[in-house]
């Protein structure tokens, strides 16, 4: 099962995801409490193993901006939340804050996201969303996504998702954490 941690944000969380050798790192690239700037974006990939693929994450940014970006080198994959989504110069994930089967809509991206929704929030929220909802899809590879963590991590992989993401479940008083880190990545890794 691959995984990937999001909201990156200091070279201690580019240590802790080398170490537990994730799959995917996300950068927040958009307003949002995890926001990196694209400084601390390029200096977080050049410290990265080059096997973990670097996601960036937007909400509703401009296509001009996004693509800069997705062509400087800093990201491998692009993640749109939001109502936007274009075509990329890299393969690309569109999210999906599920509240009922029909707020999951077709899409030319390569991936999809599956995340909880909250009313007055943009992008992730570190809640979790029924499940149910999503059974049995099979239209795209998925990222599973909302409240996942150690406690609930091997539920979610039963959904045979492509891959677990995971920010707020692996922080301890808001910073990333070795020990919870390395905790899903052997859940992912002995699935």
């Amino acid at each position: 099962m691959k995984l990937k941690i999001c909201g990156l944000k200091r070279l201690q969380d580019v240590d802790y995801v080398n170490r537990a050798e994730v799959d995917y790192a996300g950068f927040v690239l958009t307003p949002h409490r995890l926001q990196i700037d694209l400084e601390t974006a390029r200096l977080l990939k050049n410290a990265l193993d080059p096997k973990i693929k670097t996601v960036g994450v937007f909400i509703d940014e401009s296509y001009a901006d996004i693509k800069s970006i997705a062509e400087s080198g800093i990201i491998d994959l692009v993640q749109f939340h939001g109502s936007c989504e274009y075509a990329m110069p890299c393969p690309a994930i569109r999210a999906f804050r599920v509240r009922t089967r029909s707020d999951i809509k077709p899409t030319n991206c390569d991936f999809v996201l599956f995340d909880s929704f909250q009313k007055g929030t943009r992008g992730s929220t570190g809640g979790m969303f029924d499940w149910r909802h999503i059974d049995g899809y099979n239209d795209k590879p998925f990222f599973m996504a909302g409240g996942i963590n150690i406690s609930n991590i091997r539920a979610a992989m039963r959904l045979n998702p492509y891959a677990i993401d995971i920010s707020s479940g692996v922080e301890e008083n808001g910073e990333k954490s070795l020990k919870k880190i390395m905790e899903v990545a052997y859940e992912c890794k002995i699935w």
